[in-house]
């Protein structure tokens, strides 16, 4: 009796145990073949429903970029319509107290103090900046108030200004929108 190396099994019994392996891997073999050779494809009606699972899953993935695309130009217009109000804050926080477009009451480019030709904007999204007799969806007005003896719970500063920024734009499919921010703006000891 022959042992095989590093095995305490005889080597005749690893033989008969390869072999039988062998026989049985085979058997398998066969018996898989012939499930596979009995595969006749796919039916015309198996390869429809499929297609229609597919078509209802693109829709499902084109309905949410149309919606995603919505979205991303609402965003886009909400950004650029708060860029433009805080802009015109600025401007305004920047001006002497006593500046005439701090005057109280409503001010906007239609009443002179800025036209939409200079307003620093693209009114009418056609990527052209202040072009002559520009016109369009976007309308910055603002409102001052002197707050000098106002009363009220609790009553606003002595020597102040209350400064509300609107900014409406026109929505592509009807309506409008409207951004607004509100400052106070205190008088400097130098201002007259």
């Amino acid at each position: 009796m022959t042992i095989f190396a590093g095995c305490r099994l005889p080597l005749k019994l690893i033989a008969e145990t390869s072999l039988l392996e062998i026989t049985m891997s085979k058997k398998q073999s066969m018996r898989k073949l012939k499930v596979c050779n009995n595969n006749q494809g796919f039916t015309l009606i198996e390869i429809m429903i499929a297609m229609v699972i597919f078509v209802v899953g693109m829709l499902g993935v084109a309905t949410l970029q149309t919606s995603a695309t919505k979205g991303n130009n609402t965003a886009n217009r909400t950004t650029r319509a708060f860029t433009w109000c805080s802009d015109r804050m600025e401007v305004l926080m920047s001006l002497p107290y006593i500046d005439t477009r701090l005057d109280a009451g409503e001010h906007s480019e239609a009443n002179g103090d800025f036209t939409q030709a200079s307003d620093g904007i693209d009114n009418d999204y056609d990527g052209q900046i202040d072009e002559a007799g520009e016109s369009g969806v976007v309308r910055i007005m603002w409102t001052v108030a002197d707050n000098d003896g106002v009363t009220g719970a609790p009553p606003p500063p002595a020597f102040t200004k209350s400064i509300t920024v609107t900014v409406t734009w026109r929505r592509p499919l009807g309506g409008q929108k409207t951004l607004t921010l509100n400052t106070v703006r205190a008088r400097n000891a130098t201002a007259s």
